[in-house]
């Protein structure tokens, strides 16, 4: 009547976030700013956002944040990016190519292509 309730099991998504929120932020250096000069002001943002290649390929990715200039990226393969993308996010009305500036496991940061 009284019985006592085993340990629940972890449960296998909340043991993954807890393994990529404990991964370490990586230095990371952006070659398109100059040392003493201000990075244009970014809109934090959690857009659903379209990478296409030059071959053709397509990847969904997730926009989480947007400036002038160029954006952050993150998507859920494990794959390396092309040196240039054109980035589609309908309600943003954006449709730009843009260079690949970094690049780590997950996330990439964008540099729009000035027309």
């Amino acid at each position: 009547m009284f019985k006592k309730t085993s340990p629940a099991r972890p449960d296998p998504l909340a043991e993954r976030l807890r393994k990529i929120a404990d991964v370490q932020a990586e230095d990371v250096n952006y070659s398109s700013v100059q040392p003493g000069e201000k990075r244009s002001e970014r809109k934090p943002t959690f857009k659903a956002a379209t990478l296409t290649f030059i071959t053709g390929e397509r990847v969904d990715v997730v926009m989480k944040n947007v400036s002038d200039t160029g954006a952050r990226i993150e998507f859920m393969r494990d794959m390396t990016l092309p040196d240039r993308v054109l980035v589609a996010e309908p309600t943003l009305r954006l449709k730009v190519w843009a260079y690949v500036i970094w690049q780590t496991r997950g996330a990439a940061g964008l540099q729009f292509v000035k027309t």
